[in-house]
């Protein structure tokens, strides 16, 4: 009984290490799925980066080629005594936080296929802005003309080509991952125990779930900034056409032909000086908005007359042949003055562009607060448009719902009203509407008629308080 016993046990021991070594090797070929699968997954991790990379570089350089045109036209507007010393200044400002952008692209973009693209137009970039610093406005135009403009020719048709290689990549890396995931799940359906299966359906297969959620959450956020980026690159480029055709126009006829009388070369002038000023608001816009998403932008309050703002806001819509009614205010506020500048701009231009033809400028002060509004007597927005109203690329069928066609202007004056410590509202009563902007109040200088009580707004809201 006791040798039949043993050589029971003899046979069993077999069968137990034959079990063992195939759960082994079972489990061996599942992490060797695994290990392959987690490689594809960081290519598509890897490649979704170099996708943002190409699209960012994309956006870009295209913000900073509009940038060098209209600072150059403000160059030329500032010779002939058009645009001001200040005007240039802002300009030249924004198209050096478009240079640093672009540089940080290169500096990152070393192992990139189109980084000598990218670092040649940065070059070029580079020499048009030094010509413009040493007022060299002949020689800016002429880079800009031919040797940058055809180095962005080649940028793009880089970029474009890198950019369908990555989104290939992307395609490849996931088509493997889906098939080791399937080669896993027919192998361990045939072939595993009842064990192995749990182990695997345990830890592996929700190691791997969870791989493949992260990328291609990653993957479809990519795809869709890729495709929202083309599309708004496209819109933007068609909308810096526009004033873009009017500068050159007029320009060129200047150039070529001339234009004969004080009156024929004042309209000439005028119509540049607008078509420059909108041109340069949606390009700061623009910059302002990326640096929002990126680097964020700095904010330096400082205690500032409020009425040299408004003033310095309404005087380009004034000279353009808009009347702008401004109510005289000696207060300060305590504010960034670029910035607060850069709001007014976007809310007068929305006034002008969507309101009616009265248009305006309040002050409110209080004890701790001043509120700036800007108001019309449009029609207004509609009830369902007003919850929207901040958010950036909103459209309204076919035209954008405010201040230009890019979408950005209310987006990016309550986002600059907020870091300034302030609130940007809107508002409709007694046929009107206004864009109220808070700001904390500093000291104040005089207390004239800038707080009148007879302001219609201010007997209203009494009212109906």
């Amino acid at each position: 009984m006791a040798v039949t016993m043993r050589a029971l046990q003899g046979q069993k021991r077999p069968t137990v290490v034959y079990a063992v070594a195939v759960a082994g090797i079972v489990l061996l070929l599942v992490a060797a799925f695994a290990f392959v699968n987690s490689v594809a997954v960081g290519r598509i991790t890897n490649n979704a980066r170099a996708l943002h990379w190409a699209n960012a570089a994309i956006g870009t350089s295209a913000l900073t080629r509009a940038g060098l045109v209209q600072a150059t036209t403000f160059a030329e507007l500032a010779d002939l005594g058009i645009a001001t010393d200040a005007d240039l200044a802002f300009a030249m400002e924004q198209i050096e936080l478009a240079q640093s952008e672009l540089e940080s692209l290169v500096a990152i973009g070393e192992s990139r296929e189109s980084f000598n693209e990218l670092s040649g137009f940065a070059g070029e970039v580079e020499m048009a802005v030094n010509e413009l610093n040493a007022d060299d406005v002949d020689a800016a135009k002429q880079r800009i003309r031919t040797d940058l403009e055809g180095s962005y020719i080649d940028l793009t048709d880089a970029l474009s080509a890198e950019h369908a290689l990555i989104v290939e990549a992307i395609d490849t890396n996931s088509a493997v991952g889906r098939s080791i995931n399937g080669w896993v799940t027919f192998f361990l359906t045939l072939a595993v125990p009842g064990s192995a299966i749990a182990v695997y359906f345990v830890i592996a297969r929700r190691q791997v779930r969870a791989h493949r959620e992260r990328a291609d959450i990653e993957l479809e956020a990519q795809h869709a900034i890729g495709k929202a980026k083309d599309e708004f690159i496209a819109g933007l480029s068609h909308e810096l056409r526009t004033p873009l055709t009017s500068i050159f126009g007029y320009a060129a006829i200047q150039a070529d032909h001339g234009i004969q009388g004080a009156e024929a070369v004042a309209e000439t002038g005028q119509i540049i000086a607008n078509e420059a000023a909108e041109m340069t608001r949606m390009v700061d816009d623009l910059l302002v908005a990326s640096r929002l998403e990126s680097t964020g932008v700095e904010i330096e309050n400082a205690p500032l007359r409020l009425n040299d703002i408004i003033e310095s806001a309404a005087t380009p819509f004034q000279r353009a042949g808009h009347v702008v009614e401004c109510q005289p205010t000696a207060v300060l506020v305590d504010a960034d003055g670029p910035r607060l500048r850069h709001v007014l701009v976007n809310l007068l231009s929305n006034a002008v562009t969507h309101g009616g033809p009265s248009v305006g400028v309040n002050v409110e002060a209080g004890d701790e607060w001043i509120e700036i509004e800007v108001w019309d007597n449009g029609r207004g927005l509609p009830a369902e448009q007003v919850d929207t109203l901040f958010e950036k690329y909103v459209h309204t069928g076919d035209a954008p719902l405010l201040t230009g066609s890019i979408g950005l202007g209310m987006a990016v004056a309550a986002r600059l009203t907020g870091l300034m410590g302030g609130e940007l509202k809107y508002q409709r009563f007694a046929n009107k509407s206004f864009f109220v902007v808070s700001l904390r109040r500093s000291i104040t200088v005089d207390s004239s008629d800038s707080e009148s009580d007879d302001d219609v707004a201010s007997m209203i809201r009494a009212l109906s308080g």
